[in-house]
């Protein structure tokens, strides 16, 4: 693999992985661009069974810790600084130190979704495995269970919010494996 293919398989997730902490896309990107770069450059370092996921989101978290502890620096020495801002940077550095690698791929989320998923009526059920699952259109949806476009919207909206509010700890590390 060449390092532009390397590069744009990994670059989008990883930067909405340091932008969810960071809150800033142009230092996520930095962040992002500097980890892959140096993973890059540095690989033929590494044991060959290295885990290059695991490698750079390490390198991309340690880049957030860093950034958010210098930020919470200046934020101490900063008069202009609101106690809802400065909570949020503890919040998130807390959460990024507490975060193992092994979590990303831990049974407990898939647990949760689908108890999650078995608490949702069997019609939400059914059109969100059909959407999300099955990558159905609302249409063919409507079309296959006889119903409405706004009764498609009202259950996939439904498992949404259900499923969100079910795994908002691991929301996170949900963003890194979106493409």
């Amino acid at each position: 693999m060449n390092f532009g293919v390397f590069y744009n398989t990994y670059y989008q997730r990883f930067v909405r992985y340091a932008f969810y902490y960071v809150n800033d896309l142009p230092t996520a990107e930095d962040m992002t661009h500097d980890a892959l770069l140096y993973y890059w450059e540095n690989k033929h370092r590494l044991p060959v069974d290295t885990d290059v996921l695991g490698y750079i989101l390490q390198s991309v978290k340690n880049k957030c810790l860093n950034y958010l502890k210098h930020l919470q620096v200046e934020i101490e020495y900063s008069k202009n600084h609101t106690k809802l801002y400065d909570w949020e940077i503890v919040t998130r550095i807390q959460t990024l130190e507490d975060e193992t690698y092994g979590t990303i791929f831990s049974k407990d989320i898939m647990k949760i979704v689908m108890g999650a998923l078995d608490e949702l009526s069997d019609q939400t059920r059914n059109i969100f495995v059909l959407n999300r699952l099955e990558n159905k259109s609302r249409k063919e949806i409507a079309g296959i269970l006889g119903v409405s476009l706004q009764k498609i919207d009202y259950h996939i909206n439904k498992a949404n919010n259900h499923l969100l509010q079910r795994l908002k700890d691991y929301i996170p590390l949900i963003f890194l494996f979106l493409n």
